[in-house]
């Protein structure tokens, strides 16, 4: 491997660690409970997908099933989201936002807004051919990434 290419390499590990520290501190979006990146993207996906159940929830944000009830119940808790059964179907939970939990939700927009109009800037300096390489190239690391066995 060339030196630029390692180079290289360590610039986007450094990157997604930068990425990852900045999100893993709670905020609290507005309302009066911190919560954690996993918590407001979650209630994300439910202000999108009013009456969604779990296994789509799980299914857009790409995790397990499993992960989601112990999720859920914090975000219950903290009044944010509220489950209930489909009228004549109750096999299936449904969940929805509470008035908290739509604020909260605005409030990572705006959050998101600010946050993301930095990367959108220099995104916008790409040619139409580089952003499409770029694109290209990140699409391949994330199914290489995807493919990858965890270790243990």
């Amino acid at each position: 491997m060339t030196e630029q290419r390692k180079a290289m390499l360590e610039s986007i590990l450094r990157l997604s660690r930068k990425f990852f520290e900045a999100m893993k501190h709670p905020n609290n979006f507005g309302t009066d409970r911190l919560l954690y990146s996993s918590e407001i993207h979650t209630l994300e996906m439910i202000g999108k997908h009013p009456g969604i159940t779990v296994t789509e929830l799980a299914d857009r944000q790409g995790i397990s099933k499993s992960a989601l009830p112990k999720l859920i119940h914090k975000l219950i808790e903290k009044d944010l989201a509220y489950r209930y059964q489909e009228t004549g179907n109750k096999k299936n939970v449904l969940l929805e936002l509470t008035d908290k939990g739509r604020l909260a939700v605005q409030n990572h927009f705006k959050f998101h807004e600010t946050f993301d109009s930095g990367i959108m800037q220099k995104l916008n300096s790409l040619t139409p051919e580089e952003y499409l390489f770029l694109n290209d190239i990140l699409q391949e690391l994330e199914q290489y990434i995807d493919q990858m066995e965890p270790q243990e």
